[in-house]
């Protein structure tokens, strides 16, 4: 003979149907990483004293959209062997990369890649501070050191780091961020600090 069901049986059953509805309908819902990042596709090698070079290839960028789209783009696609051999690719955090492209010495670019297609091009005497997003580069026309956010064109003049050195073909002055984000001046072939100046963008 078949029992009745009991109240706290009854109620049991209920709270454990609505629970495994709200389950189902979590687990239904798409969910989106909105991923952002970049990587260095080689696509032909070549052979040199018993290694092997990448001779040719491209860099992947692939972000993720709030609504689930990803969109992919490929950079710098064609890079010849020597090229291709001393690009670097470096996540400065979850929203940029940066990229180096060595084209001999001195020779050279720095490049800043941003959610949003943001992208941003240096000569190749550059340095970024990751805390306060700041670059620094040496304009080579204006002989001296400008400074600017990241993906911002708006310059900081550094005056204090004009010149070129005897050569013409290198800056009087290395410059560089230290660990607490303040500017280290150099003359450029020495390791002797000239002056110490404080972080260019953090009154900008």
């Amino acid at each position: 003979m078949h029992k009745p069901t009991s109240l706290y049986s009854l109620v049991f059953i209920i709270y454990s149907c609505i629970f495994s509805s709200i389950s189902l309908v979590e687990a239904a819902e798409p969910k989106f990483d909105a991923s952002f990042y970049m990587s260095k596709i080689c696509t032909a090698y070549m052979s040199k004293d018993g290694h092997e070079y990448c001779d040719d290839g491209y860099i992947l960028k692939s972000e993720t959209l709030n609504n689930g789209e990803v969109i992919e783009a490929v950079l710098m696609d064609g890079i010849g062997h020597y090229g291709w051999n001393h690009t670097s690719l470096k996540k400065i955090d979850k929203d940029t990369y940066h990229v180096y492209v060595g084209c001999g010495n001195p020779c050279g670019a720095n490049m800043l890649f941003g959610r949003g297609g943001k992208e941003q091009y240096f000569d190749l005497y550059f340095d970024f501070d990751m805390k306060s997003r700041c670059t620094v580069e040496y304009d080579s026309e204006k002989s001296l050191w400008v400074a600017r956010h990241f993906f911002s064109d708006k310059e900081v003049a550094l005056p204090s780091t004009h010149g070129n050195s005897e050569s013409a073909t290198y800056p009087k002055y290395n410059v560089e961020f230290d660990k607490k984000g303040r500017l280290i001046v150099k003359e450029y072939f020495s390791e002797e600090v000239v002056q110490t100046l404080p972080n260019p963008c953090s009154a900008n």
